[in-house]
């Protein structure tokens, strides 16, 4: 990674824990959902997720997007962590680390990178105001009360025409290369969790990409965040 985008990434950081609160002394006063959404390759999870952020945000309590560099990058440094750990109470962190240790029992493959990992996702799962896209949220924090599941796939001919027009690439290339992202998530998570990323029984909602677009699956899902009523009533 280049030192120019390490240091747009350790912005970024810093500007969506300031927007959580977290390191401040101030906490918010309601409790707000966070949205998780898997994909598959070549579906529209950024275009969603940051549709879902802008619509949902408020001038007092805005939304913030975590994807998965952003995720690893936090896991990473001891501030972030410290930060994150002490915006939670002293019972949570004992429940936190049980939890931690009792999902990563199987000892993976860089165990200690995953525990701060799971951390970072559990932590941000309960706090709320985010959407999180990708790294296994939805099945790190299936046990959540606050936590909306979300899936989004589509054929593989719909995802090779639109990587092929995004990345302005063959259509034999945008295929291999669904494929080989596909896989490396896949991987990832299931090295991570033991779980399988494509079950539907880890989502409340599954989309297929090719018959909603971006702008239909976000009204879809705030629908789905008022039938639920996962969002707070904001009174002055």
């Amino acid at each position: 990674m280049q030192p120019n985008l390490y240091q747009k990434i350790d912005r970024d950081i810093a500007a969506q824990l300031k927007a959580l609160g977290i390191g401040e002394k101030r906490s918010q006063k309601l409790h707000f959902p966070c949205i998780t959404i898997s994909r598959e390759f070549g579906c529209e999870g950024n275009p969603v997720a940051r549709q879902l952020v802008q619509k949902l945000s408020t001038e007092e309590y805005p939304w913030v997007l975590f994807h998965k560099e952003l995720i690893t990058e936090m896991s990473e440094q001891k501030d972030v962590q410290r930060d994150l750990i002490e915006s939670i109470s002293e019972e949570n962190r004992g429940q936190l680390h049980q939890y931690i240790e009792h999902l990563l029992a199987h000892k993976p493959t860089n165990v200690e990178l995953y525990k701060k990992i799971a951390e970072t996702l559990r932590i941000l799962g309960e706090r709320g105001r985010s959407v999180i896209l990708g790294s296994g949220a939805a099945i790190i924090n299936a046990s959540l009360p606050n936590i909306l599941c979300v899936r989004l796939q589509a054929p593989m001919d719909f995802r090779v025409e639109r990587i092929a027009k995004l990345l302005d690439i063959p259509a034999s290339e945008a295929r291999e290369k669904i494929r080989t992202y596909d896989g490396k998530r896949e991987e990832f998570v299931y090295e991570f969790t033991r779980k399988d990323v494509s079950s539907p029984h880890h989502y409340h909602l599954i989309f297929d990409n090719s018959k909603f677009d971006a702008g239909q699956i976000t009204e879809l899902i705030c629908h789905a965040l008022v039938l639920r009523k996962m969002l707070p009533q904001q009174t002055g």
